[in-house]
């Protein structure tokens, strides 16, 4: 047990290296579209997520959005059917063109995964997430800047056990991130993600019965590629 769980922090470990040397944009994962952990049993893991992506402003405009975060995930097995899970951690944003950049604050969400096909070696599930997240800034003095959001993620897909080793899987999903900036006195103005539909494909590789490490590749509404590991207890 010893064994696997020190593979397991050495892989998170490279996934941090991974991150900070990497100028790929990532996004919030989804992880295989179907519930894989065993029956009363949990799961914990890490991921930390870079994104950038078009927004439509309010006012009609459009703008570059930045966010960062580092979030720690636990995954309960209801059944061999679902699963259920929660993310809590830390998240920032940048807006370009207004120039606002938000310090690391709290973020946290929750999700589940449900299972609809299981025949053999494939098995297809749908699997919904959000999260929430906000930040300050104050990019002249005396304005406050409050930025809230909200990432909401859809998704329906298979997998397909390729050995006992290895699963892959992939699917279609809808992405979608929303949020008010807050500037107090000075008005405020909603945003939205201007391009949610897109696909998603990845593979997990299992490092022993209760340790496993993935990738994620997000296509069409953004390009984004994402590394992943998980204990299970």
């Amino acid at each position: 047990m010893k064994k696997e769980l020190y593979r397991t922090l050495f892989i998170l470990a490279l996934i941090a290296i991974f991150v900070s040397v990497s100028p790929v944009a990532m996004a919030e994962p989804f992880g295989s579209p179907t519930a894989t952990v065993v029956q009363g049993s949990f799961q914990v893991g890490a991921e930390t997520d870079l994104w950038e992506k078009d927004m439509e402003v309010e006012t009609g405009d459009e703008d570059e959005v930045e966010s960062e975060k580092i979030l720690v995930k636990g995954t309960y097995g209801i059944s061999d059917k679902i699963d259920v899970f929660g993310k809590i951690g830390m998240a920032d944003a940048e807006i370009k063109d207004l120039d606002i950049e938000t310090d690391m604050d709290i973020a946290f969400g929750i999700g589940g995964k449900v299972n609809v096909y299981d025949q053999g070696q494939i098995k297809a599930g749908v699997v919904a997430q959000i999260l929430l997240w906000s930040g300050e800034d104050s990019p002249v003095p005396g304005i406050d800047v409050e930025v809230d959001a909200t990432e909401f993620d859809l998704a329906f897909g298979g997998s397909y056990k390729v050995s006992e080793a290895f699963n892959c899987y992939g699917g279609l999903m809808y992405s979608m991130v929303s949020g008010e900036v807050d500037a107090g006195v000075f008005g405020s103005f909603d945003f939205d993600e201007a391009d949610p539909i897109g696909i998603f494909i990845g593979g997990e590789f299992a490092i022993s019965p209760q340790a496993k490490a993935g990738f994620e590749l997000r296509l069409m509404s953004e390009t984004s590629f994402t590394l992943m590991a998980n204990f299970a207890f």
